[in-house]
C-alpha cells in the first residue's frame, strides 16, 4: 500500500460520513403568496406565518404547484415535510396536504368538486363537497361552468334544501375538459 493510500485512509477513518437529515413532519399556518423568481421564470409559492417566517412550498404532484398558486391570499394550514432530500435545506416544505382556514373576513369555505347530471335532456351542475354531499347549483351555472365539471373548487354560499347558491368560489384544480379547451 502506498503512503498516499495510507494517508487517505487514515484521514477518512477519523471523519465518519455525515448523516443525511430525515424528513421532518411539519404543520404550518399562514397565508399563501406567489412571488417571482421560481424555476423557469414561474412563480415561487410561499407561506408567510404570523411570526413573519417565510417557507417555500413544493409539491410532488404535477398540477400541485398551480393548485397552491390559486390559494394566493388565503390562510391555510399546510401539512408536509422539511428536510425532504429532493429540496434545498432550510425553509422549504414538501406539501402533503392543506386545509383552508380563511378566504377573507373569517370565512371558511367548503372544498369539493363540480359534477353534472342529465335528466330529460337538461344538464344540471352539482357541487359535491368532500363529505360526498351533493347540492344543485343555480340553473344559470350550466352554460358558464359546464367545462369545469370535475374541477376541484372551494365555495362559500347558502344551502337551501337540495340547492346551493354560491356567493364566492375559486377553481383550485381545473378539469381535464377545461384543459383541453385552453
Amino acid at each position: 500500500m502506498s503512503a498516499l493510500s495510507l494517508i487517505l485512509l487514515s484521514t477518512l477513518a477519523g471523519h465518519p460520513p455525515s448523516a443525511v437529515p430525515r424528513p421532518l413532519p411539519v404543520a404550518l399556518v399562514g397565508q399563501i403568496r406567489a412571488a417571482a423568481g421560481g424555476p423557469g421564470g414561474g412563480a415561487r409559492i410561499l407561506l408567510l406565518t404570523k411570526d413573519a417566517e417565510e417557507f417555500e412550498l413544493h409539491t410532488s404532484r404535477p398540477d400541485g404547484k398551480e393548485e397552491l398558486e390559486r390559494l394566493a391570499g388565503v390562510k391555510v394550514r399546510i401539512d408536509g415535510f422539511q428536510n425532504d432530500p429532493r429540496l434545498p435545506m432550510g425553509h422549504h416544505v414538501m406539501v402533503d396536504g392543506y386545509e383552508i382556514l380563511d378566504v377573507g373576513d373569517g370565512v371558511v369555505p367548503e372544498l369539493g368538486t363540480i359534477a353534472a347530471f342529465t335528466k330529460g335532456g337538461t344538464t344540471r351542475l352539482l357541487f359535491v363537497n368532500e363529505a360526498g354531499q351533493a347540492a344543485l347549483l343555480p340553473e344559470g351555472w350550466g352554460k358558464k361552468m359546464l367545462r369545469h365539471v370535475g374541477a376541484k373548487v372551494w365555495m362559500v354560499g347558502k344551502r337551501s334544501g337540495e340547492a346551493f347558491r354560491p356567493v364566492r368560489f375559486a377553481i383550485l384544480r381545473t378539469s381535464a375538459a377545461a384543459e383541453k379547451e385552453d
